[in-house]
């Protein structure tokens, strides 16, 4: 077998993937229409460490995600990861070196993530995300904050279709609470309350049947409280203590301050929401778009996890995962064009074409030469398999020879009126 068809065989590790001209362009497109909206929120930009160490990382991230991360070790022997999530690493630069900053601090970052999941259609072992951290702020105008500047992201991007559901962790928290359950068994409820699996919820109850009948009807219940801003009302029935009323009264605080940013009719509420990151102690969100089985967007109040790293704060947050939104996107019909460019352009032995690319590309043309020395009838057939829309070759110094679909046009070199009127038609 030989080197090529070696690698070609098999050109890359399950879970990574190229991205190409055209998908690569939409990436850098929607990285800056983030860029541009989180500015306007007054967020700055970081940048993170790819690999830290692996105890770091592994900081309130959960069962799930431990268990996906890739470690490895350096030349000393210490344990290192490749970052999981980006909201760890940003905790740990805020308690480390941010921590005496004015506060409240606005950050936001873009970076791969890596995470060992089984393969499926969106979910890939390396992906991008983008988001924002709101730092040293508690409280529903923060929270409420970090859902708008959401939607807004999602808007940025190019989606016309899409969903928040906001819910909040302290619901299921105090319920586990109130029902005082073994291990074992609030495990299999968080579990089911996560798939929103009725009949699993059923069989749990029968097999803990000391519950009394409220904590059995909250249970049963849960799954149900999906749905716009009404379902707030309706899960006060099943409130069994403090901690359940207290969760309440935030997303009612939130859902009010949503409507006043106008995004309230992207923004439905789940009850039910159960999340597989530890460090979420508030409101939980998370960005959904139509044929997708998986979010988009996820996010929440961590106000524990910078304690970890340095002085605690109020955190809430979010990250896109960018690689999501390029599919949604596609089902959604939302494409992006390959980069084009305006001109090719012959160039070889001729000094002068060179100035002449020079003076179009600062006029803000996009322009090609040729290597090959092509003839013109080859030029042009070339720059028409490549969808460039104008072949130019000169046939002395002061003569400029534009060639598009509508035929051949000759005109004054030096009269860059008269060549960018055409080369801009």
């Amino acid at each position: 077998m030989t080197d090529r068809n070696r690698f070609t065989d098999r050109p890359l590790p399950e879970g990574v993937r190229d991205l190409l001209f055209a998908d690569t362009a939409a990436f850098r497109a929607m990285t800056a229409a983030l860029q541009a909206t989180w500015s306007a929120w007054g967020y700055r930009e970081i940048s993170l460490p790819t690999f830290e160490y692996a105890d770091t990382l592994a900081t309130d991230v959960g069962a799930t995600v431990d268990a996906e991360m890739y470690r490895f070790f350096d030349r000393h022997g210490r344990t290192l990861a490749l970052r999981p999530d980006m909201t760890i690493p940003t905790a740990r630069v805020v308690g480390t070196r941010l921590y005496d900053q004015p506060m409240p601090l606005r950050v936001a970052y873009v970076g791969s993530v890596f995470r060992y999941e089984p393969p499926r259609a969106g979910r890939q072992h390396e992906f991008t995300q983008a988001g924002v951290e709101l730092i040293g702020a508690a409280g529903a105008l923060a929270d409420a904050e970090s859902v708008a500047l959401a939607v807004a992201a999602l808007q940025a991007v190019g989606l016309p279709e899409f969903s928040i559901t906001v819910g909040h962790i302290g619901f299921f928290r105090g319920l586990l609470a109130a029902l005082n359950l073994p291990e074992r068994a609030a495990h299999q409820l968080r579990v089911a309350v996560d798939r929103k699996a009725e009949a699993e919820l059923a069989r749990l109850l029968v097999e803990n049947p000391s519950l009394p009948p409220l904590a059995r009807n909250a249970v049963l219940t849960l799954p149900r409280l999906t749905g716009d801003g009404r379902i707030l009302a309706e899960a006060e029935a099943i409130c069994l203590n403090t901690t359940m009323m207290r969760a309440l009264s935030d997303l009612r605080a939130v859902a009010e301050l949503l409507t006043a940013y106008g995004v309230a009719e992207h923004v439905t509420y789940d009850l039910a929401e159960v999340r597989d990151l530890d460090y979420y102690t508030g409101i939980t969100f998370e960005g959904f778009a139509p044929g997708l089985g998986f979010n988009l967007i996820s996010g929440g109040r961590y106000d524990e996890l910078i304690g970890h790293f340095g002085p605690p704060l109020a955190a809430v947050g979010w990250a896109l995962t960018l690689d999501r939104v390029l599919l949604a996107r596609e089902l959604q019909g939302v494409v992006y064009a390959e980069p084009r460019v305006d001109v090719l352009l012959a160039a070889q032995n001729c000094a002068r074409c060179l100035a002449w690319a020079a003076r179009a590309r600062n006029l803000g043309l996009k322009v090609e030469t040729d290597p090959l020395g092509l003839t013109p009838e080859a030029l042009w057939q070339a720059a028409q398999a490549r969808g460039i829309p104008r072949a130019v070759y000169h046939t002395d110094a002061h003569l400029l020879h534009v060639q598009d679909r509508s035929g051949t046009h000759t005109l004054a070199a030096d009269d860059w009126q008269e060549v960018a009127s055409w080369l801009n038609r």
